[in-house]
């Protein structure tokens, strides 16, 4: 009699699983996921084409905020900097950047980073933590 106790257990809980299943739900936070996963390989590929291309010029931390966001346990922070390359005046730029460990002394408002400048926009760089500014 065990047996067959056990197997009608399992068909209740294989039916409460059926009644709360939203397989729409599903779909739509899967889709979400892959859209975040599509959007941090393009800033990834951007990062990567800024480094290749990007003009060298040097900032002073003006702001940082915690985004909240953890990738392997490094945090992502939200940088506002003032930007001075090719003997331009200096300009605000705010960015979104991973903050290793080795850098977080660094990154202390008031201190100067280098950064790499798009050379067809200038509101785009990219922090290049442990290289003198």
């Amino acid at each position: 009699m065990g047996f067959f106790k056990d197997v009608r257990k399992l068909q209740q809980q294989a039916n409460e699983i059926s009644r709360t299943y939203d397989p729409a739900a599903q779909m739509r936070a899967g889709m979400a996921q892959m859209q975040q996963a599509q959007q941090s390989l393009q800033t990834q590929t951007a990062d990567l084409e800024l480094q290749r291309t990007g003009t060298p010029g040097a900032a002073t931390v003006l702001a940082l905020a915690d985004t909240g966001t953890r990738i392997n346990m490094v945090p992502l922070v939200r940088l506002t900097l003032l930007v001075e390359h090719g003997g331009r005046p200096p300009y605000p730029v705010t960015t979104e950047t991973m903050l290793p460990l080795h850098a977080s002394a660094q990154a202390g408002v008031g201190q100067r980073v280098s950064v790499l400048v798009d050379p067809q926009r200038a509101d785009r760089v990219l922090v290049r933590w442990g290289v003198p500014a």
